[in-house]
């Protein structure tokens, strides 16, 4: 019984090893084409800029400013009344 025991213990975390849906390249094209992963499906081209996919309709909300202030005014907000 023993002997079975070893063996799945590094078969198990040898099975663990991070993985990562996208390469740094991939992840960087997205950024400086304001896509995603599901827009990019949809047809917007990660080899152009973020303006010319905004001006084809290709919009990131989650990338812009206002969103991003929100969420973070939303996080303030949570973060005060959890200290009271």
């Amino acid at each position: 019984m023993k002997k079975a025991i070893l063996p799945a213990l590094i078969l198990l975390i040898a099975a663990q090893a991070p993985a990562y849906a996208i390469n740094d390249k991939y992840r960087k094209q997205l950024e400086q084409s304001g896509c995603t992963q599901i827009s990019e499906t949809q047809g917007c081209d990660i080899h152009k800029s973020k303006a010319e996919n905004a001006k084809a309709g290709f919009t990131n909300p989650a990338m812009d400013s206002d969103v991003g202030a929100k969420q973070r005014e939303a996080a303030k907000d949570t973060k005060s009344r959890s200290d009271k």
